[in-house]
């Protein structure tokens, strides 16, 4: 029956069909063990490694960050000072643009660095004036755009890849329920190996690299399964294929053991919610936010950043004949502050924007994958264990294999003593 099987799925290659069936020795405990993360706990952050080896956040400790405050823990990975310098880049070259506007009003006021001369006397007004109406509209339109890709990000996470996590969580135990003879064992790993081969193929997907190879080496996959995959050129087809694959042998497996139709279509529609959040996640990738509203957005932010520059310039220089040392400071402070928080908050968008990367912010699929085989192993290794439902609605522990119905030290409420006890009472009821 498992090679009729085998035709079924793999029609048109009967000698590859028939090979395919020699899988790899595949142990799901093994495998829980061998994703299991290394967490690297740190001052305020706690990361684990990602496919490239890279630094990737998996929590941070919240109530120590606010204990410390946000400037003593902003040399912690995954800040805006760590993650990427693109923004102390910009602040660097606003500076250099504020400083050379401080040298343009020395110039263009000829040298005239009395209290009362043409620099003390220069008219900032107008650029004060265009500053404040910049930094009055730009924060309500970036505000809007943080919270459109912030959202994306959630999506992406709950609404897409937690739609397959889960569907591949729900199909396990189903299976592992319904099929539960010794029988069904190579079935149940199957449907493992094809779920995590799905998880992989989807990340190869999202990260436009191919990597069939790993899927061998992990025992995923046979050769016949890796070249019948490879044949489609499209990564974003590949995942799919390994549901419909986990459909069919599901289907078939619940046809042979006579389970009611209703099991089979919950194990179809689980299956039917992890192509759409597969297809969900290429959505999102694929249709970013309009180009032109990105591009405005990033053109307000860059205007406003170089308006501020040119304002604190022109008032630093203007505080130069009459000492004012603490409007220097202060026009100083604006410039870095302003400039790099703005600048800052463009940097994370782009950062989240695709999160299948290796950046620091991006999902630690690792760490997801880790959670994802330790909850299919406790599902696959409760079984053995399930009390057996009587009839009568009596629960019997599961005789244990080789033993006698007479073993010495058997335990109480064990099937071979009858059914479970039930709890004694206690004092005072």
């Amino acid at each position: 029956s498992c090679k009729a099987e085998a035709l079924l799925v793999f029609p048109s290659h009967l000698p590859n069909a028939m090979a395919s069936l020699a899988y790899k020795p595949f142990r799901l405990k093994d495998h829980a063990n061998a994703t299991r993360a290394v967490e690297d706990e740190n001052w305020i952050t706690t990361t684990i490694k990602g496919a490239e080896d890279q630094d990737k956040i998996l929590r941070y400790d919240m109530k120590a960050m606010v204990k410390y405050s946000a400037m003593l823990t902003m040399f912690s990975k995954g800040t805006v000072f760590t993650m990427d310098n693109t923004a102390l880049i910009n602040v660097g070259v606003m500076l250099l643009l504020g400083i050379s506007s401080v040298i343009f009003a020395i110039g263009i006021s000829h040298g005239d660095m009395e209290p009362g001369g043409a620099l003390a006397t220069l008219d900032t007004m107008p650029l004060e004036t265009l500053s404040s109406q910049i930094t009055a509209f730009v924060p309500f339109v970036l505000a809007l755009y943080v919270s459109l890709t912030l959202s994306r990000w959630w999506a992406l996470r709950i609404a897409a890849l937690g739609k397959v996590f889960d569907a591949f969580a729900n199909i396990s135990m189903i299976v592992s329920c319904e099929l539960h003879d010794k029988k069904w064992l190579d079935l149940r790993n199957q449907v493992a190996k094809y779920g995590f081969a799905s998880v992989q193929l989807l990340i190869q997907a999202a990260r436009q690299k191919e990597d069939l190879q790993a899927m061998l080496d992990k025992g995923y996959l046979t050769s016949f399964e890796v070249r019948s995959i490879k044949a489609l050129t499209d990564l974003w087809q590949r995942p799919m294929i390994l549901w419909a694959w986990i459909m069919r042998i599901c289907v078939s497996a619940f046809d042979h053991n006579k389970s009611p139709a209703p099991r089979s279509g919950a194990v179809m529609a689980e299956c039917i919610q992890a192509r759409e959040g597969m297809a969900t996640i290429n959505t999102y990738l694929d249709t970013q936010l309009p180009f032109a509203y990105v591009h405005l957005i990033t053109l307000l932010v860059n205007v406003q950043n170089i308006v501020i520059s040119l304002k604190s310039g022109f008032c630093f220089a203007t505080a130069i004949p009459t000492g004012e040392y603490f409007k220097m400071t202060q026009q100083v402070l604006t410039l870095l502050l302003i400039c790099f928080i703005y600048q800052a908050l463009l940097q994370i968008s782009y950062m989240i924007l695709d999160p299948f990367g290796d950046d620091v912010l991006d999902f630690p699929m690792k760490a997801y994958g880790s959670y994802l085989a330790a909850i299919i192993e406790a599902m696959m290794e409760a079984q053995p264990h399930c009390p057996v439902v009587a009839e009568d609605g009596t629960l019997y522990r599961p005789r244990p294999r080789k033993a006698r119905s007479n073993a010495p030290g058997s335990e109480p409420g064990d099937s071979r003593n009858g059914p479970i006890a039930p709890p004694a009472p206690s004092r005072g009821n």
